[in-house]
Protein backbone atom coordinates (compact mmCIF):
# COMPACT_ATOMS: atom_id res chain seq x y z
CA UNK A 1 0.00 0.00 0.00
CA UNK A 2 1.39 3.40 -0.60
CA UNK A 3 2.12 5.95 2.03
CA UNK A 4 -0.42 8.54 0.87
CA UNK A 5 -3.10 6.36 0.83
CA UNK A 6 -2.65 4.62 3.73
CA UNK A 7 -2.05 8.05 6.17
CA UNK A 8 -5.40 9.13 4.27
CA UNK A 9 -6.90 5.79 5.38
CA UNK A 10 -5.67 6.47 9.19
CA UNK A 11 -6.97 10.03 9.00
CA UNK A 12 -10.55 8.47 7.93
CA UNK A 13 -10.42 6.53 11.05
CA UNK A 14 -9.65 8.85 13.30
CA UNK A 15 -11.88 11.32 12.19
CA UNK A 16 -14.89 9.19 12.05
CA UNK A 17 -13.78 7.75 15.33
CA UNK A 18 -13.66 11.02 16.86
CA UNK A 19 -17.13 11.75 15.17
CA UNK A 20 -18.71 8.68 16.23
CA UNK A 21 -17.00 9.81 20.13
CA UNK A 22 -18.39 13.00 20.25
CA UNK A 23 -21.84 11.71 19.20
CA UNK A 24 -22.00 9.20 22.00
CA UNK A 25 -21.37 11.66 24.46
CA UNK A 26 -24.11 14.43 23.32
CA UNK A 27 -26.63 11.37 23.42
CA UNK A 28 -25.72 10.11 26.53
CA UNK A 29 -28.55 10.00 28.97
CA UNK A 30 -26.48 9.05 32.20
CA UNK A 31 -27.03 11.96 34.52
CA UNK A 32 -24.30 12.50 37.53
CA UNK A 33 -25.82 13.08 40.72
CA UNK A 34 -25.50 13.44 44.64
CA UNK A 35 -26.66 10.70 46.74
CA UNK A 36 -30.21 10.73 47.63
CA UNK A 37 -30.52 13.49 50.67
CA UNK A 38 -27.63 15.09 49.88
CA UNK A 39 -28.23 18.86 51.14
CA UNK A 40 -28.30 22.14 48.52
CA UNK A 41 -25.50 24.49 50.61
CA UNK A 42 -25.08 26.82 47.23
CA UNK A 43 -26.97 28.58 44.91
CA UNK A 44 -25.92 29.52 41.40
CA UNK A 45 -27.69 32.75 41.86
CA UNK A 46 -29.51 34.66 43.95
CA UNK A 47 -33.19 33.98 43.03
CA UNK A 48 -35.43 36.82 42.21
CA UNK A 49 -37.94 37.69 44.35
CA UNK A 50 -42.00 36.88 43.40
CA UNK A 51 -43.27 39.81 40.67
CA UNK A 52 -44.82 42.46 43.08
CA UNK A 53 -48.33 42.42 40.65
CA UNK A 54 -51.61 44.70 40.80
CA UNK A 55 -54.93 43.29 38.68
CA UNK A 56 -52.04 40.75 37.77
CA UNK A 57 -49.95 43.44 35.71
CA UNK A 58 -46.81 42.68 36.75
CA UNK A 59 -44.87 45.81 38.93
CA UNK A 60 -41.40 44.28 39.22
CA UNK A 61 -39.50 41.32 36.95
CA UNK A 62 -39.86 37.68 38.59
CA UNK A 63 -41.51 34.41 37.41
CA UNK A 64 -45.07 33.58 37.21
CA UNK A 65 -44.02 30.25 37.25
CA UNK A 66 -41.14 28.75 38.87
CA UNK A 67 -39.40 25.69 38.29
CA UNK A 68 -41.31 22.94 40.94
CA UNK A 69 -39.11 23.41 43.79
CA UNK A 70 -39.02 19.50 44.90
CA UNK A 71 -39.50 16.80 42.08
CA UNK A 72 -39.40 12.89 42.41
CA UNK A 73 -38.99 10.34 39.34
CA UNK A 74 -38.50 7.09 38.95
CA UNK A 75 -34.98 6.17 37.55
CA UNK A 76 -35.37 5.88 33.98
CA UNK A 77 -38.07 8.38 33.57
CA UNK A 78 -37.68 11.64 32.04
CA UNK A 79 -39.38 15.03 33.49
CA UNK A 80 -39.20 18.99 32.59
CA UNK A 81 -38.88 21.69 34.60
CA UNK A 82 -41.62 24.11 33.69
CA UNK A 83 -41.15 27.80 33.95
CA UNK A 84 -42.86 31.39 32.87
CA UNK A 85 -40.81 34.09 33.65
CA UNK A 86 -41.52 37.92 32.16
CA UNK A 87 -40.75 41.31 33.05
CA UNK A 88 -42.86 44.26 34.87
CA UNK A 89 -44.75 46.80 32.87
CA UNK A 90 -42.46 49.43 33.11
CA UNK A 91 -39.94 47.56 31.76
CA UNK A 92 -41.82 46.21 28.61
CA UNK A 93 -42.62 49.96 27.83
CA UNK A 94 -38.93 50.80 27.81
CA UNK A 95 -37.34 47.68 26.18
CA UNK A 96 -40.31 46.77 23.72
CA UNK A 97 -38.29 44.86 21.39
CA UNK A 98 -35.75 42.42 24.04
CA UNK A 99 -36.72 39.23 23.67
CA UNK A 100 -36.37 36.39 26.36
CA UNK A 101 -32.97 34.04 26.46
CA UNK A 102 -32.90 31.25 28.85
CA UNK A 103 -29.74 29.88 30.22
CA UNK A 104 -29.81 26.28 32.50
CA UNK A 105 -27.34 25.45 35.54
CA UNK A 106 -27.04 22.75 36.82
CA UNK A 107 -25.36 21.17 39.92
CA UNK A 108 -24.69 17.48 40.88
CA UNK A 109 -23.11 17.47 44.54
CA UNK A 110 -24.91 20.79 45.62
CA UNK A 111 -21.67 23.31 45.91
CA UNK A 112 -20.70 23.82 42.45
CA UNK A 113 -22.80 25.01 39.32
CA UNK A 114 -22.03 24.39 35.54
CA UNK A 115 -23.70 26.03 33.05
CA UNK A 116 -25.75 23.41 30.55
CA UNK A 117 -24.60 23.95 26.81
CA UNK A 118 -27.29 24.49 24.56
CA UNK A 119 -26.73 20.93 22.92
CA UNK A 120 -28.15 19.11 26.33
CA UNK A 121 -31.26 21.72 26.24
CA UNK A 122 -29.44 24.02 28.04
CA UNK A 123 -31.20 27.03 26.35
CA UNK A 124 -34.70 26.15 26.71
CA UNK A 125 -37.61 27.67 28.54
CA UNK A 126 -38.56 24.11 30.07
CA UNK A 127 -35.38 22.06 30.61
CA UNK A 128 -36.37 18.13 29.73
CA UNK A 129 -34.06 15.81 32.32
CA UNK A 130 -33.67 12.16 31.26
CA UNK A 131 -33.06 10.46 34.55
CA UNK A 132 -29.99 7.51 34.36
CA UNK A 133 -29.26 6.56 37.88
CA UNK A 134 -30.32 7.48 41.39
CA UNK A 135 -29.44 10.30 43.08
CA UNK A 136 -29.80 14.54 43.44
CA UNK A 137 -29.25 17.05 41.20
CA UNK A 138 -30.16 20.89 41.31
CA UNK A 139 -31.24 22.90 38.55
CA UNK A 140 -31.60 27.20 38.13
CA UNK A 141 -32.87 29.12 35.40
CA UNK A 142 -31.36 32.42 34.07
CA UNK A 143 -33.74 34.08 31.88
CA UNK A 144 -32.12 37.10 30.16
CA UNK A 145 -33.84 40.05 28.24
CA UNK A 146 -32.30 41.79 25.86
CA UNK A 147 -31.69 42.38 21.55
CA UNK A 148 -29.48 42.09 19.56
CA UNK A 149 -28.54 45.50 18.50
CA UNK A 150 -28.16 46.36 22.38
CA UNK A 151 -26.69 43.04 23.19
CA UNK A 152 -25.12 42.62 26.56
CA UNK A 153 -25.38 46.46 27.53
CA UNK A 154 -28.83 46.71 28.40
CA UNK A 155 -29.88 42.45 29.83
CA UNK A 156 -32.06 42.20 32.11
CA UNK A 157 -31.18 39.15 33.66
CA UNK A 158 -34.49 37.29 36.04
CA UNK A 159 -33.19 33.96 38.42
CA UNK A 160 -35.73 31.64 39.37
CA UNK A 161 -35.61 29.26 42.44
CA UNK A 162 -33.46 25.90 42.62
CA UNK A 163 -35.39 23.50 41.46
CA UNK A 164 -34.27 19.85 43.12
CA UNK A 165 -34.92 16.74 41.03
CA UNK A 166 -34.56 13.38 42.87
CA UNK A 167 -34.66 9.92 41.24
CA UNK A 168 -35.30 6.94 42.80
CA UNK A 169 -35.50 3.38 42.25
CA UNK A 170 -39.00 2.50 44.25
CA UNK A 171 -42.39 4.31 42.66
CA UNK A 172 -43.83 6.19 45.55
CA UNK A 173 -47.69 6.99 45.65
CA UNK A 174 -49.57 10.24 46.62
CA UNK A 175 -51.68 9.50 49.37
CA UNK A 176 -53.70 13.33 49.33
CA UNK A 177 -53.55 15.93 47.38
CA UNK A 178 -54.54 19.80 47.42
CA UNK A 179 -54.94 22.62 44.92
CA UNK A 180 -54.32 26.36 44.96
CA UNK A 181 -54.56 29.34 42.41
CA UNK A 182 -51.76 32.89 42.39
CA UNK A 183 -55.08 34.31 41.88
CA UNK A 184 -58.59 33.88 42.15
CA UNK A 185 -60.43 36.49 40.09
CA UNK A 186 -59.45 36.95 36.35
CA UNK A 187 -60.34 39.07 33.77
CA UNK A 188 -62.50 38.38 30.69
CA UNK A 189 -61.60 41.31 28.35
CA UNK A 190 -61.20 40.33 24.67
CA UNK A 191 -57.57 42.44 24.73
CA UNK A 192 -56.00 39.43 26.94
CA UNK A 193 -54.90 41.86 29.62
CA UNK A 194 -54.96 40.38 32.90
CA UNK A 195 -56.93 37.34 32.03
CA UNK A 196 -54.26 34.51 33.05
CA UNK A 197 -53.59 32.80 36.30
CA UNK A 198 -51.40 29.39 37.45
CA UNK A 199 -52.85 26.24 39.83
CA UNK A 200 -50.33 24.27 41.38
CA UNK A 201 -50.43 20.58 42.64
CA UNK A 202 -49.42 20.48 46.91
CA UNK A 203 -49.37 16.45 46.82
CA UNK A 204 -48.60 14.13 50.24
CA UNK A 205 -46.15 12.95 50.62
CA UNK A 206 -43.92 15.29 48.28
CA UNK A 207 -41.63 12.13 47.43
CA UNK A 208 -44.63 11.15 45.53
CA UNK A 209 -43.35 10.06 41.64
CA UNK A 210 -46.91 10.68 39.73
CA UNK A 211 -47.51 13.37 37.61
CA UNK A 212 -50.35 15.77 37.71
CA UNK A 213 -52.63 16.52 34.50
CA UNK A 214 -55.44 19.79 35.07
CA UNK A 215 -59.15 20.20 33.81
CA UNK A 216 -62.03 22.85 33.94
CA UNK A 217 -65.42 22.13 34.28
CA UNK A 218 -66.55 24.89 32.12
CA UNK A 219 -64.52 25.43 29.01
CA UNK A 220 -66.34 27.85 27.85
CA UNK A 221 -65.34 30.48 30.93
CA UNK A 222 -62.01 29.28 30.67
CA UNK A 223 -59.18 26.54 29.91
CA UNK A 224 -55.92 25.00 31.48
CA UNK A 225 -53.00 24.12 30.09
CA UNK A 226 -50.66 21.03 31.11
CA UNK A 227 -48.80 23.21 33.25
CA UNK A 228 -51.47 25.01 35.29
CA UNK A 229 -51.90 28.20 33.14
CA UNK A 230 -55.76 28.65 33.46
CA UNK A 231 -56.70 31.21 30.82
CA UNK A 232 -60.39 33.07 30.92
CA UNK A 233 -62.25 33.55 27.81
CA UNK A 234 -61.78 36.35 25.78
CA UNK A 235 -65.97 36.84 24.95
CA UNK A 236 -67.01 38.87 27.97
CA UNK A 237 -68.50 35.21 29.98
CA UNK A 238 -68.39 35.66 33.45
CA UNK A 239 -68.95 32.98 36.57
CA UNK A 240 -66.57 30.60 38.82
CA UNK A 241 -64.87 28.08 37.37
CA UNK A 242 -63.66 24.68 38.76
CA UNK A 243 -59.96 23.30 38.09
CA UNK A 244 -59.07 20.19 38.56
CA UNK A 245 -55.87 18.23 39.14
CA UNK A 246 -55.45 14.60 38.89
CA UNK A 247 -52.15 12.97 40.07
CA UNK A 248 -51.70 9.94 38.39
CA UNK A 249 -49.77 7.09 40.70
CA UNK A 250 -47.35 4.92 38.64
CA UNK A 251 -49.80 1.99 39.40
CA UNK A 252 -52.55 3.14 37.84
CA UNK A 253 -54.48 4.58 41.49
CA UNK A 254 -55.07 8.99 41.82
CA UNK A 255 -55.85 11.60 43.81
CA UNK A 256 -57.46 14.34 42.99
CA UNK A 257 -57.47 18.45 44.61
CA UNK A 258 -59.55 21.54 42.84
CA UNK A 259 -59.96 25.27 43.70
CA UNK A 260 -62.23 27.93 42.35
CA UNK A 261 -61.32 30.98 40.14
CA UNK A 262 -63.62 33.42 39.40
CA UNK A 263 -63.86 35.03 35.74
CA UNK A 264 -65.67 38.41 35.36
CA UNK A 265 -64.84 41.85 33.26
CA UNK A 266 -63.62 43.74 36.85
CA UNK A 267 -66.54 45.10 38.47
CA UNK A 268 -70.10 43.18 39.57
CA UNK A 269 -73.35 44.30 39.39
CA UNK A 270 -74.61 46.36 42.49
CA UNK A 271 -78.32 45.88 43.41
CA UNK A 272 -79.52 48.47 46.60
CA UNK A 273 -82.23 50.09 47.97
CA UNK A 274 -83.42 53.25 46.67
CA UNK A 275 -82.10 56.02 48.83
CA UNK A 276 -78.69 54.54 49.72
CA UNK A 277 -75.55 55.03 47.74
CA UNK A 278 -73.93 51.81 45.52
CA UNK A 279 -70.19 51.24 45.33
CA UNK A 280 -68.49 50.13 42.43
CA UNK A 281 -65.12 48.10 43.29
CA UNK A 282 -62.41 46.86 41.32
CA UNK A 283 -62.08 43.01 41.48
CA UNK A 284 -58.74 41.77 41.31
CA UNK A 285 -55.75 42.47 43.20
CA UNK A 286 -55.16 46.08 43.58
CA UNK A 287 -52.82 46.32 46.66
CA UNK A 288 -49.43 47.69 45.11
CA UNK A 289 -51.23 50.22 43.13
CA UNK A 290 -51.61 53.10 45.10
CA UNK A 291 -48.45 54.17 45.09
CA UNK A 292 -48.14 54.00 41.65
CA UNK A 293 -51.18 56.71 41.62
CA UNK A 294 -49.44 58.68 44.13
CA UNK A 295 -45.74 59.11 41.53
CA UNK A 296 -48.10 59.59 38.56
CA UNK A 297 -47.46 55.83 37.00
CA UNK A 298 -51.12 55.19 37.30
CA UNK A 299 -54.74 56.66 37.15
CA UNK A 300 -58.48 55.60 37.51
CA UNK A 301 -61.11 56.68 35.98
CA UNK A 302 -64.77 56.64 36.11
CA UNK A 303 -67.68 56.70 33.77
CA UNK A 304 -71.10 55.92 33.70
CA UNK A 305 -74.20 55.85 31.21
CA UNK A 306 -77.67 56.92 32.48
CA UNK A 307 -80.53 54.09 31.29
CA UNK A 308 -81.42 54.50 27.70
CA UNK A 309 -78.17 56.64 27.11
CA UNK A 310 -75.35 55.24 24.89
CA UNK A 311 -72.57 57.64 25.23
CA UNK A 312 -70.50 57.88 28.45
CA UNK A 313 -70.31 60.16 31.16
CA UNK A 314 -67.21 61.54 32.51
CA UNK A 315 -67.09 61.13 36.51
CA UNK A 316 -63.51 62.46 37.11
CA UNK A 317 -60.21 60.43 38.51
CA UNK A 318 -59.95 58.72 41.54
CA UNK A 319 -57.38 57.73 43.69
CA UNK A 320 -58.80 54.61 45.00
CA UNK A 321 -60.17 51.63 42.98
CA UNK A 322 -64.10 51.96 44.03
CA UNK A 323 -66.38 54.20 43.32
CA UNK A 324 -69.36 55.63 45.33
CA UNK A 325 -72.34 56.78 43.62
CA UNK A 326 -74.67 59.50 45.16
CA UNK A 327 -77.53 58.14 46.69
CA UNK A 328 -79.63 56.31 44.84
CA UNK A 329 -83.21 56.93 43.14
CA UNK A 330 -85.50 54.70 41.38
CA UNK A 331 -84.79 56.69 37.65
CA UNK A 332 -81.17 55.48 38.65
CA UNK A 333 -82.40 51.63 37.94
CA UNK A 334 -79.58 50.79 34.66
CA UNK A 335 -77.18 52.88 35.13
CA UNK A 336 -73.77 51.62 33.80
CA UNK A 337 -70.57 52.16 35.67
CA UNK A 338 -67.19 51.49 34.14
CA UNK A 339 -63.23 52.22 35.16
CA UNK A 340 -60.75 52.82 33.42
CA UNK A 341 -56.80 52.45 34.66
CA UNK A 342 -54.06 54.29 32.70
CA UNK A 343 -50.59 53.30 33.06
CA UNK A 344 -48.00 55.06 32.27
CA UNK A 345 -44.16 54.76 31.30
CA UNK A 346 -42.33 57.87 29.75
CA UNK A 347 -44.34 58.44 26.92
CA UNK A 348 -45.58 54.98 26.73
CA UNK A 349 -48.75 53.77 28.24
CA UNK A 350 -50.92 50.87 28.32
CA UNK A 351 -55.08 50.75 28.99
CA UNK A 352 -57.19 48.10 31.02
CA UNK A 353 -60.84 48.65 30.51
CA UNK A 354 -63.47 46.92 32.55
CA UNK A 355 -66.86 45.93 32.08
CA UNK A 356 -69.73 47.98 31.81
CA UNK A 357 -71.53 47.16 35.66
CA UNK A 358 -75.48 47.65 36.17
CA UNK A 359 -76.42 49.51 39.21
CA UNK A 360 -80.26 48.10 40.34
CA UNK A 361 -82.15 50.09 42.45
CA UNK A 362 -85.19 48.96 43.91
CA UNK A 363 -87.76 50.23 46.65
Amino acid sequence: MKRGKATKIGLVTFFSTLTIGIFMIQNSTQIEAAPLGTPLTNNAFTSTPAPDKFLNIWNTNGYDLEPDAVTYTVVGNSVTLHTDAARSLWTVLGGVFDAPHYRWYKSDDGINWNEIPEWQNGYRKNFPIQTGQEGRTWYQLDTQYWNYLTGWIAKTHIYSTVAEVNAVNTPINATDMNVNSDSNYIYNNREGQVNTTYVHANVNPISSTGKVTWDVDNSNLASVDSTGKVTANDRGLSGVVKVTGIFHNMDSSFVVGSAYVQVGGGLDNQTVPAGQSATFSLRGDTNSMTGLINNGRAKVEWYKKAPGITKAEYLGKSNSFSYTTYNTTISDNGTQYQAKITLKEGYKSTVIKTNWATLYASY
